[in-house]
């Protein structure tokens, strides 16, 4: 056994890596992005397949197509990429794997890179597939390789959870760095996978009959470890036993019980009611909904157990934003009356956060060169601009000075779509979509045939700066290298922009001439058809990514 120093997510990496995963697919962003990129890094040539996909759906889909395959493969996502993948997931649950397929899903509480602050828990309940989160890199590092043995058991995708304080702990980790070889298998035509109309209610039949195999599994996981101490206790789920344990080591603490939940879904049940048993008062830590309190107040329920729970829904902590240890401290003695002292100095926990949407764009940005010349034709009074619909990426940082320019922006791809129902619905004023391209590729493009199939008068601004530039630079369709560094076919965003016959299309280059730019700029913005103005630089950052 070797020793390392591991990030959480880094830690997932390498257990993914030992446990033979041959297909990793993903999409950037914060926390999960750092998974995918430590793979392909200490992947040796031929191991993994690693791919920046699309959009969520298509890297879950190539996953399970490598499960399908017998092979193990994994898919990583952020909170809101988990909605984009929803739609085979919901599938993939009762058609089941062949291969292990664990997704690495990367929650935002705080909102600290993220357009919403989604508990994606509840989705993965919903779904009813297996959930793991871990509360140290180690344990990241164990549970990674547990759950692709669990998913080919249990045949069923398995899901481990990551926060951005879990994903960015670092500490000591023991690996093994011996790689799992899987044996070759093929494509076999099974039932399960014939998902037609006729089967669902049997395979939904079989699917509960696994989950409840599952929690018999949990009731006995070394990810679940019980500390009795007194009858006054904290549960805490997932990296909120890291915080917890903290918290305990000082003085005051030692009066406290500890359960600490790896397993969040299905619950072990045998294990929480024992906990219950054994507890007058129970405080509940965990991120971000109460979905655990759920299950501990409905257990209490059903075995008639007076334990007083206290948690998010009682008050003592809240239902937003990340739970740092003075949340835990003030709930603690709230709720359970003890009063605990910091073992040592206070966790930081930013005020104020320095988000990078925050900035300006840097004037060596191509879109800061272009729109500084775009603004020379946009008139300074707000009421005769256009509505300016943005969309995700860098240039989302042209709400700030000097431009003011967004005026309305929502999720991934959804740029197009809402300016075509602001046009539909009898709004005046021109709109203008800003849409980058990755998240063109990603959801966009079937908006953007959709509009230019019914006639929608607007103008749509691509800006392809030649990578994922917001999330570190990352390859995607359009570029013409791979995660892994390979060449690959980039494709051509200006074919796609064209193909389908739009009435005005014009292509600048953001660093060109000032006057050239402006003038494009005000000629698809004047038209009275739909019109495409594709800007083209390369990110600054994209040289020193790629080499």
């Amino acid at each position: 056994m070797l020793i390392h120093q591991l990030t959480g997510e880094e830690a997932l990496a390498q257990g993914a890596w030992e446990a033979g995963v041959c297909v990793a697919a993903g999409y950037p962003g914060s926390p999960s992005t750092r998974f995918l990129e430590r793979l392909a890094e200490i992947s040796r040539i031929g191991d993994v397949y690693c791919e920046w996909s699309a959009n969520e759906k298509v890297a879950f889909e190539m996953a399970l197509g490598a499960s399908m395959a017998g092979k193990r493969a994994s898919v990583s996502m952020k909170s809101v990429g988990l909605n984009v993948a929803l739609d085979p997931l919901m599938v993939a649950n009762l058609g089941g794997v062949s291969g292990g397929l664990v997704i690495i899903l990367g929650d935002d509480p705080g909102a600290w890179g993220s357009q919403n602050e989604q508990d994606s828990r509840l989705l993965v309940r919903a779904a009813e597939v297996p959930l793991l989160e871990f509360s140290s890199p180690q344990e990241a590092y164990d549970m990674v390789q547990y759950a692709f043995s669990l998913s080919e058991k249990f045949e069923l995708p398995v899901f481990v959870r990551e926060t951005r304080a879990s994903a960015s702990e670092k500490g000591d980790v023991r690996v093994k760095e011996e790689r799992v070889q899987t044996a070759q298998k093929h494509f076999l035509e099974l039932e399960p996978w014939k998902c037609f109309p006729e089967n669902p209610p049997e395979k939904n039949r079989k699917l509960h009959a696994r989950i409840q195999m599952i929690k018999d599994e949990f009731n006995l996981s070394p990810f679940n470890h019980i500390l009795l101490k007194s009858s006054k206790g904290i549960l805490a789920a997932g990296f909120m036993a890291a915080r917890v344990g903290r918290l305990l080591s000082g003085k005051g603490g030692e009066q406290l019980s500890l359960f600490k939940l790896g397993t969040i879904y299905p619950p072990p049940e045998e294990s929480l009611i024992k906990f219950l048993s054994q507890m007058e008062e129970i405080l509940v830590a965990e991120e971000l909904q109460p979905l655990v309190e759920g299950y501990l107040r409905s257990l209490a329920h059903l075995h008639n157990r007076k334990t007083r729970i206290y948690g998010k829904e009682t008050g003592h902590l809240p239902k937003y934003g990340e739970l740092f240890e003075s949340h835990l401290r003030h709930a603690v003695g709230e709720s359970l009356k003890v009063e605990i002292s910091l073992a040592g100095p206070s966790e930081p926990e930013r005020e104020e956060k320095e988000k990078v949407l925050y900035k300006s764009l840097p004037p060596e940005c191509p879109f800061f060169k272009a729109f500084e010349a775009f603004s020379s034709v946009i008139p300074n009074d707000p009421k005769m601009r256009p509505i300016f619909v943005g969309d995700d990426g860098c240039l989302t940082r042209l709400r700030n000075a000097p431009f003011f320019l967004v005026g309305c922006k929502f999720n991934m791809g959804s740029s197009i779509g809402i300016a075509s129902g602001l046009y539909w619905a009898g709004e005046k004023r021109k709109i203008v979509v800003l849409v980058g391209d990755s998240s063109f590729f990603h959801t966009a493009l079937p908006a953007y045939l959709n509009a230019v199939a019914g006639g929608v008068r607007m103008m749509v601004v691509v800006l392809d700066n030649r990578c994922t530039a917001m999330t570190g630079c990352q390859a995607n369709p359009g570029t013409d290298w791979s995660l892994q560094g390979r060449a690959q076919n980039g494709i051509s965003i200006q074919s796609i922009l064209q193909s389908p016959g739009i009435p005005l299309f014009r292509e600048v280059n953001s660093f060109g001439d000032p006057g050239d730019l402006a003038a494009a700029f005000q000629e698809c913005v004047e038209s009275e058809d739909f019109a495409v103005l594709l800007v083209t630089g390369p990110c600054p950052n994209l040289k020193e990514k790629v080499c």
